[in-house]
């Protein structure tokens, strides 16, 4: 009994210093906490954030000394910059065919790129204004060299004084309220662009009534679009008011003049249904470009926006739109963009599409539209982009088709289309981009596969092609062998591929103008598939790819030794197949590669100690046959953390692996298990009390 009490008594001192060494910890731990947050609150007051400072003292001072004295900052001659409206690729797909996060070609990202002012960040985050010699600054009567300003009628023609017609300050941070009271003196004022500064504040009903462009994009302005804007500035031509902060449905009652050619009013947060009329009289109506996407409106679209006829552009993706297409949408005879996608459109792809015979750019992709692909689109005999991907399309690729012989970006990953490859796509000899990843498409891969001389990027990924690759036609695309194109290639790999189209209109604002730029990896996925056979060389003698994916088949034979000498190759990815023989040593010397994926072969010889394979751990895991110092093992080149004996830390994992002499949380608990029950007998037993408390006896 004696014994046993000194070991409860042994192990409670131990669990004691164990957990007081914990609470002195976690104290310490605390206290540098609160000493950080005490200095971090001082540190704050050391300068004011650029949102502290009043608009006046930055409206028109981003090359003024703040001298009292000092004269009107210098200004140069500024035309209104035209209207445009970025959009995004088509679909949003990686490029496995996988689809990507709402994050988003496969589907083409629509991006604005943020602009960058001319000022620079002080201590604490203080906007830092340049300073410029008092003698340098202009002086006398208003000129067309100051910045941001220009002058109707020109100083130069003797007339009659000029006044201000123009004032561009876009990108200088300017930051609080829109000064309306002020800028309504302006009375001849046409052109007003603020956009990408830090405006805040509600839309004033007081701006120059003599306006024909208003640019307030990327701002902060918040609350909804007044009813009264439209009535106060009568001979509106363009209004931009992307990028800001506008919630709440907008107003029925919402009437803009006939005279408006362009309204973008995308990336806010306006619910509710889409406006029945945008204008006052459509058929009087000049309406080029309206662009409502990115919001959050609902419900169906109205039968009543097919009424502009004079429309081109219509814009309406990433919304909550549900029902069908409207049957009327081919009254839109000179539309030659649209953009449904990303909503929860059903039913068919309307044949009345084939009215929009003047249509470039066709996105319906992320719907849930089903049916199969209309013949009767054989007619958009213009159309350069075609996305019909993550929507239930079935059925066969039709073969008219073939008559949409200018199609360049054809994105229809994600449905179920089945039978063989269509003759139909053969005549696509525009092709800069194919997807048809995630069908059911069968048979064998055609032998004009390649013979595209434009072509970029192929996936084929995750469909039932079998038999063999086609070993043919590789020398035809100049890009995939490394030579130009009209865009040239990009300076690095996107993944998945991005497609950016812009709408412009001029600066009569009577013509819009459309096109888009492909930034996307010149590569070719044939992935997950039932391909067999061996890896063609003139594959891996394309010169020109960034990216190769042939996993997931039953390819055997060996790896061709021509891999090497594609220079500018990022990913290789041969994973789960049957190759055989050993790895190409010159894989090894490819400096552009990033990803690199063997495994799950049956490769065998050995292992390469050269720094070029040693970034890529896992890449040979699954091949028994390789071979190192150590020996051969199935799990070389395991990633590290993955295979058995792995020495790295991890809770409820041992010290030295899942195997070894002891476990961190078995010890974890039996120490609080010990610490717990040694507590509980020393209150409650009171001979474990009088053991341990009982005075010394000093023998002699």
């Amino acid at each position: 009994m004696e014994d046993s009490s000194m070991i409860s008594l042994l192990s409670s001192l131990i669990s004691t210093k164990i957990y007081s060494i914990g609470l002195t910890a976690g104290g310490l731990i605390w206290m540098m906490k609160r000493i950080i947050r005490s200095l971090l609150l001082k540190l704050n007051c050391c300068a004011a954030t650029p949102a502290e400072l009043p608009l006046n003292s930055r409206t028109l001072t981003p090359t003024l000394s703040p001298t009292p004295a000092a004269p009107k900052p210098r200004k140069t001659l500024a035309q209104p910059a035209p209207h445009r409206a970025a959009r995004r690729p088509p679909g949003r797909h990686h490029a496995d065919g996988r689809s990507a996060p709402p994050s988003r070609l496969p589907p083409p990202a629509r991006r604005r790129a943020a602009p960058s002012g001319p000022r620079g960040l002080g201590p604490c985050g203080a906007a830092r204004v340049p300073r410029v010699p008092v003698a340098a600054l202009p002086r006398g009567p208003l000129s067309a060299s100051w910045l941001g300003v220009s002058l109707h009628p020109p100083a130069s023609t003797g007339a009659a004084p000029p006044s201000v017609a123009g004032l561009a300050l876009p990108g200088l941070n300017l930051s609080g309220q829109l000064p309306a009271a002020p800028l309504a003196l302006l009375r001849r004022l046409r052109a007003l662009d603020l956009s990408a500064n830090a405006l805040s504040g509600e839309l004033p009903c007081s701006l120059p009534r003599s306006l024909l462009d208003l640019d307030l994009s990327r701002n902060a302005l918040s609350g909804a679009v007044p009813t009264c804007l439209p009535a106060s500035l009568p001979a509106l031509r363009s209004l931009n008011l992307s990028a800001n902060a506008l919630r709440f449905p907008l107003s029925p009652r919402l009437s803009f003049p006939a005279s408006l050619t362009a309204l973008d009013l995308s990336r806010n947060a306006l619910a509710g249904a889409v406006p029945r009329r945008v204008v006052a009289d459509p058929d009087t109506s000049s309406l080029l470009l309206l662009d409502l996407s990115h919001n959050r409106f609902s419900g169906e679209i109205p039968a009543e926006i097919t009424a502009f006829r004079s429309l081109q552009a219509l814009f309406l993706a990433d919304n909550q739109l549900s029902g069908e297409i409207p049957t009327g949408i081919g009254n839109l005879t000179y539309l030659q963009a649209l953009d449904l996608s990303h909503n929860r459109l059903s039913g068919i792809v309307p044949a009345g599409l084939a009215g929009c015979f003047q249509l470039l750019y066709l996105w319906l992709g992320g719907n849930r539209l089903s049916g199969a692909l209309r013949p009767e689109l054989d007619a958009l005999d213009s159309l350069k982009v075609l996305d019909l991907s993550n929507n239930q399309i079935s059925g066969e690729i039709p073969l008219p088709l073939a008559g949409c012989r200018s199609l360049e970006v054809v994105n229809l990953a994600g449905n179920k289309i089945t039978g063989e490859l269509s003759g139909a796509v053969a005549k696509w000899q525009s092709l800069r981009f194919l997807s048809l990843a995630g069908n059911q498409l069968s048979g064998q891969l055609p032998d004009w596969m390649f013979l595209f001389p434009r072509l970029e990027w192929l996936n084929l990924s995750r469909n039932r092609f079998v038999g063999f690759i086609p070993d043919g036609g590789f020398n035809v695309s100049a890009v995939l062998n490394g030579g130009g194109n009209d865009q040239g290639i990009p300076s690095e790999a996107v993944l998945p591929p991005e497609l950016f189209v812009s709408a412009t209109t001029d600066m009569t604002g009577q013509q819009l103008e459309l096109g888009y730029d492909l930034r996307a990896a010149i590569g070719i996925d044939l992935s997950r598939n039932e391909l067999r056979g061996e890896i063609p060389k003139g594959l891996v003698a394309m010169k020109g790819l960034q990216y190769l994916n042939l996993s997931f088949n039953y390819l055997d034979g060996q790896i061709p030794l021509g891999v090497g000498g594609m220079g500018r190759l990022r990913t290789l990815d041969f994973s789960h197949n049957g190759l055989s023989g050993e790895v190409p040593p010159e894989i090894a010397a490819m400096t552009e590669l990033e990803v690199l994926n063997l495994s799950y072969n049956s490769l065998s010889g050995p292992l390469l100690t050269t720094d070029g394979l040693q970034k890529f751990p896992g890449a040979l895991a699954g091949n028994p046959g390789i071979c190192n110092e150590q020996g051969c093992s199935g799990d070389v080149g395991m990633p590290e953390g993955k295979r058995e004996g792995s020495s790295r830390h991890s809770w409820l994992r041992g010290w030295h692996g899942e195997n070894g002499w002891v476990s961190l949380g078995a010890f974890c608990i039996s120490t609080m298990t010990s610490f717990y029950v040694s507590l509980a007998t020393l209150l409650c037993s009171p001979k474990a009390r009088n053991f341990v408390f009982r005075p010394a006896r000093m023998e002699y």
